[in-house]
């Protein structure tokens, strides 16, 4: 078939019907009889509503009333007119999908609205083909929200962004009037909010959070309501409501200090509130999981790169900052290890997450980055350096910061098959430009640091 929208038999289970379709790109089923007979479509939507309303989850999914029953037989493919009238019905309830069916109700085949058009989706671009699926971003208007949510709508996904913009607007201001987007503002730590985010949502990303161990020492009550609190509340507010697919932005920072090259069964040596608060929240969110709801995490290495929402607060985008503003790169220690990640390539592994058999990453913890990309700071300053021309480099053997630790990316790359595109010379040249070319005016501003907590923009 064309279309490989999953077919339930009707005494399916409400719950078990709900799982076939969320393993699939669709949000759409078509309902069967025992012979196969076509009865009608369901959304995902609906059978969460239903459930949401106090029906069992073990009722039979044929016992409730079917979304819609547009068919069309084969003969009248060829009939213009009347494929223009059924197109026009699609568009107007939000159907995607419509099964061609025998002359006594069996499948032949699933076509989807572009299919009846003129413009057949193999002619169109891979990113700009409709999807079903809504995808709420929590925190979509920040470093790496911003790029998400791009990337998100580039391949055609409908997001909803849910962000308080304690940073400020300006990352989504080009997004406003996109009829795919929808940007909501409001604070996670407020339960309606929390709960009205997620209507129509068929997976969540979790990226929210106070971030970083300077922000989260000079609001410590707000990063534990934050980063543990509110994603609890988010987490089970998506599992009462069957929403499977749940990513969560963790941290590689759990693992703190490690003489090993540490995978995703290393013990965890937190030196900050910032990581355990992450530590909290990965084995809350773990521990509610089941073959319904299957919580994906993310342990990210240290991000770099340019963002619509800039942070200079980060190694790699500090030194490139300052090898512009003052000329030389300065560097406190030099020895300790960092697993380092575009913010680019980040985004694209959250992509995966969300295209991938829920089988393969439900109920998984992953290091996201590369093994290639595990540096000394003292190589970062060098490569930095080096990239950009020649920058002085100037040694401080003191460190406030007790962080040292190398981590394995090879369960990431085996299950996802992700390698890494960018690197840090790239990221380098690019802010280095930005700067050059005034687009970013004044890296001093506070909105670029996390733990001043300031939406003051350029």
């Amino acid at each position: 078939m064309k279309h490989a929208l999953p077919l339930i038999e009707r005494h399916t289970s409400i719950k078990e019907t709900i799982q076939k379709i969320e393993r699939t790109p669709f949000a759409t089923g078509f309902l069967i009889n025992e012979q196969g007979v076509y009865l009608g479509g369901i959304f995902l939507s609906d059978l969460r509503r239903l459930l949401i309303s106090g029906v069992n989850a073990e009722a039979e999914v044929g016992a409730y009333p079917v979304k819609y029953t547009y068919r069309l037989e084969e003969p009248s493919l060829r009939d213009r007119a009347r494929v223009d009238a059924l197109l026009a019905d699609l568009r107007l309830h939000g159907v995607n999908y419509v099964p061609v069916v025998t002359s006594i109700g069996e499948i032949q085949d699933i076509l989807s609205a572009d299919d009846l058009t003129s413009a057949r989706p193999s002619e169109l671009p891979a990113g700009q083909r409709e999807r079903e699926k809504r995808v709420l971003v929590v925190g979509g208007a920040g470093y790496l929200g911003s790029i998400l949510t791009r990337k998100l709508l580039a391949r055609g996904y409908q997001v909803r962004i849910l962000d308080s913009f304690i940073y400020g607007r300006k990352s989504v201001e080009e997004l406003t009037g996109n009829e795919r987007c929808e940007i909501v503002e409001g604070d996670l730590r407020n339960i309606h909010t929390c709960v009205s985010a997620l209507e129509g949502v068929n997976a969540v990303i979790l990226l929210a959070a106070i971030v970083g161990d300077p922000a989260s020492k000079v609001r410590p009550t707000e990063t534990i309501e934050t980063n543990v609190l509110a994603a609890q509340a988010l987490a089970s507010a998506a599992k009462l409501q069957h929403i499977s697919r749940f990513v969560y932005a963790s941290t590689c920072s759990v693992y703190g200090v490690g003489a090993d090259l540490l995978d995703e069964q290393s013990s965890l040596n937190p030196v900050s509130l910032y990581a355990r608060t992450k530590i909290a929240s990965e084995d809350i969110i773990l521990k509610m999981g089941d073959a319904y709801f299957a919580p994906t995490i993310l342990r990210m290495g240290t991000l770099y790169g340019y963002s619509p929402r800039m942070r200079f607060d980060l190694v790699v985008n500090t030194m490139s900052m300052k090898s512009f503003t003052d000329k030389k790169i300065q560097v406190y220690g030099g020895k300790q290890w960092r697993p380092l990640l575009h913010v680019e390539d980040a985004a694209d592994v959250y992509i995966r997450c969300v295209e991938a058999d829920l089988k393969n990453v439900g109920n998984q913890v992953f290091n996201v980055g590369s093994n290639e990309q595990n540096y000394q700071i003292e190589e970062i300053a060098e490569r930095v350096s080096t990239t950009l021309g020649g920058i002085p480099i100037q040694r401080d053997d003191t460190s406030l910061d007790a962080r040292d630790y190398r981590v394995s990316f090879a369960k990431v790359h085996d299950t996802l098959g992700f390698s890494p595109q960018a690197t840090v010379e790239q990221a380098a040249e690019t802010i280095f430009g930005r700067l050059s070319d005034g687009t970013i005016r004044n890296p001093a501003q506070r909105i670029y640091y996390n733990h001043y907590f300031d939406a003051t923009e350029e």
